[in-house]
């Protein structure tokens, strides 16, 4: 038993074994992510995005460490779209979710920055194209090497065949992004049956 004070004088007592019992099925689901048992329904999501900021987060210490420090997430993140081609701010905001004011704003930092510079579209005079300026040339052979250095230690630590299977995953098409509703939920747990069946 144990007892805790609390607001105004009052105290609590509290019995450990309630406490051990609360604290199990916490300690499993610990275990159960470390080893990667269980898949919870629901929450793919948020785990896509954690290992997204656990690769951002890494590339923007490693820059930090290197004297590049001071890119912001969403500008690195317009930067790899650059990177892959993506050139026009109106197509990088719609990629990246935000709104072109947004995008506007990283892209203007970026520029003064030294990193890009925008420059007319030959196709349409009313837009710019977004290119590598070449004062930063430098910090992006950097990070290039950073990003390859990150999935190398992810290989040592998931295994070439996971990190392979993953890359397939992520660059699969996907299709554009459903509306899910009813019939969505009706037709995915009938597929779910015919698989175990």
């Amino acid at each position: 038993m144990l007892i805790l004070p609390l607001h105004g004088g009052e105290k609590r007592k509290i019995n450990l074994r309630m406490i051990q019992a609360d604290i199990r099925p916490v300690e499993r689901a610990r275990r159960e992510k470390m080893t990667g048992m269980e898949r919870k329904p629901g929450l793919l999501m948020a785990q896509l995005l954690n290992r997204f900021i656990w690769f951002d987060g890494a590339l923007q210490k490693s820059l930090d460490a290197r004297g590049h420090g001071g890119v912001r997430r969403l500008e690195s993140m317009a930067m790899v779209y650059v990177h892959a081609g993506v050139r026009r701010p109106s197509e990088l905001a719609r990629l990246l979710g935000v709104t072109r004011q947004s995008m506007n704003t990283a892209l203007r930092e970026l520029e003064q920055k030294g990193l890009i510079y925008m420059a007319p579209d030959p196709e349409d005079a009313r837009c710019k194209l977004v290119s590598f300026a070449p004062e930063g040339a430098e910090m992006r052979q950097e990070a290039l090497e950073i990003v390859m250095t990150l999935e190398a230690e992810l290989e040592a630590r998931l295994g070439a065949k996971t990190v392979s299977d993953l890359a397939r995953i992520v660059s699969a098409d996907w299709g554009e992004a459903p509306v899910a509703g009813k019939q969505m939920a009706r037709r995915n747990l009938a597929a779910g049956k015919r698989k175990k069946a």
